[in-house]
């Protein structure tokens, strides 16, 4: 659909990251709104981590019957079409992700099977090399 198309997409306006880490934090303030005014933020930090179907999905087995007293409330209920979205969901994030990245740095975190854990080994490594830009910066600019 048009809607998903534009979810997969990033806006012009969210740079490529340098592979210096030199726009770190102007890439990750602008790639940080975008995805969350995507509504898809949860599978980079891990606050929609991947449903459990609360019953096996190939079963063959019968389903059993459900007391009143056992049955789960609805919204506890996870099936395989919610999982199917958090999958399409997980793949549009790691999609956004890989636009704005530089080759090396795709090629580092592709390893990872999460965008979460793709997204925190980012963070670690571009935190550190912006500092290190910062201090670079920093003390060219007072030996001036």
């Amino acid at each position: 659909t048009m809607m998903s198309a534009l979810n997969d997409i990033l806006p012009a306006s969210v740079p490529k990251l340098d592979v210096s880490g030199g726009n770190w934090v102007i890439f990750s303030l602008h790639f940080q709104m975008v995805v969350q005014g995507k509504g898809l933020w949860g599978h980079f930090d891990g606050s929609v981590p991947c449903p459990k179907p609360t019953t096996p999905i190939t079963s063959s087995a019968p389903v059993p019957v459900l007391t009143p007293a056992s049955a789960l409330p609805p919204s506890l209920v996870i099936t395989k079409e919610m999982v199917d979205i958090w999958d399409r969901d997980e793949n549009i994030t790691c999609s956004l992700l890989a636009q704005r990245l530089p080759d090396s740095t795709l090629i580092t975190v592709s390893v990872h099977q999460s965008v979460k854990t793709m997204w925190e080994m980012i963070v670690r490594e571009f935190t550190y090399k912006s500092t290190f830009t910062q201090a670079h910066f920093h003390q060219e600019f007072m030996s001036m």
